[in-house]
């Protein structure tokens, strides 16, 4: 039997990513989310330095991670809203 093929494309590590943050925000246990230097905070600054490999800056990186956790967008969709302004 062989492993599953996985995306390990920037795209689908972000968007993992991403999820993980959806994960950790609604998780049963808020420490996970709200807890300073913690878990939330660490998998954010994760997937900015990963859209900052991609040429997004910090805050262009911000503020299609906030859209997407707001509106519910995958991050592309958000990081293209993002650039239309």
């Amino acid at each position: 039997m062989t492993a599953p093929t996985l995306d390990t494309s920037t795209r689908a590590v972000a968007e993992h990513l991403l999820n993980t943050l959806r994960l950790l925000d609604q998780a049963d246990d808020q420490r996970l989310a709200v807890q300073p230097g913690g878990a939330y905070g660490d998998v954010r600054e994760a997937l900015i330095k990963v859209l900052e490999t991609q040429d997004w800056g910090r805050g262009m990186a911000d503020e299609a991670i906030l859209h997407a956790m707001l509106i519910g967008d995958t991050l592309f969709e958000s990081m293209m809203a993002s650039r239309a302004g």
